[in-house]
């Protein structure tokens, strides 16, 4: 049977890596994003490598949008396997919450917390039973807080609280909800935050492997998690960081 596997976000970074990664197992991938060339460049990709890919332009700061993008996955390819919550944004500042704007404070909180929710929410009468699962994205600072990423960290914890309350609400019927925490990921995203510096001597200072993530490494956790080998693990959120957290976790001691 073919799966079908719907992801926010997923016209760049680590979402896109991972529609391609779905592609070549044969998926059926809807996708959104808010440009529309590049959902465009990402479905000719989704199709090229033997899956059959679906855009539409999505904001998820609009519940409205959110949900025209789940009925219209749902009426192109039915049922829903896997929902990947991935659409997120980091604020344009880096500063302490004391002087971020009230707007740069809403613009994250309805992206990434309240989007995530919302896109669970309108999907989830269209999921598998049983089979189905929803895989949300956490960060490693949804874990420790990132010193002047305050609202950035909440929003990561909070997606974290809500896989584990989905899956207790859901399991009954038979889905699975699970989320991963990047670490430090080479990304668009991340190259904006860190301004073009060389980042090797922090990599190799504070994360065990030594170096950063590839977007590909994250996607290959989100194609396990939906898998049947995958069956019986709900509830988790699996750190994919290199063993930063374990060291962040160690030196604290």
């Amino acid at each position: 049977m073919t799966k079908t596997i719907v992801i926010t976000g997923a016209t760049s970074g680590i979402g896109y890596a991972t529609a391609l990664a779905f592609a070549r197992t044969g998926a059926n991938v809807a996708i959104s994003g808010r440009r529309a060339d590049r959902g465009a460049d990402a479905v000719a990709e989704i199709d090229r490598l033997g899956g059959t890919g679906w855009f539409q332009t999505t904001d998820v700061q609009d519940a409205s949008q959110i949900d025209a993008f789940i009925a219209g996955a749902v009426e192109r390819f039915g049922l829903v396997d896997t929902l990947i919550t991935n659409a997120g944004i980091e604020p344009p500042h880096v500063l302490p919450l004391a002087e971020l704007s009230v707007e740069d404070v809403d613009a994250v909180l309805s992206t990434n917390l309240r989007g995530t929710l919302l896109t669970a929410k309108y999907a989830i009468p269209h999921l598998r039973r049983p089979g189905g699962s929803i895989i949300t994205v956490s960060s490693l600072w949804g874990r420790q807080g990132g010193a002047l990423l305050p609202v950035y960290s909440a929003t990561k914890g909070g997606s974290e609280s809500l896989s584990r309350a989905l899956a207790v609400e859901l399991g009954g019927d038979g889905i699975r909800v699970n989320g991963i925490a990047p670490g430090f990921i080479k990304t668009e995203m991340s190259d904006r935050f860190t301004q073009g510096r060389d980042m090797r001597p922090f990599y190799e200072a504070n994360v065990p492997l030594g170096r950063i993530g590839t977007a590909q490494e994250i996607a290959d956790a989100m194609v396990w998690l939906a898998s049947d080998q995958a069956s019986y693990v709900t509830g988790q959120t699996i750190t994919v960081d290199g063993g930063h957290n374990i060291k962040m976790s160690v030196a604290s001691l």
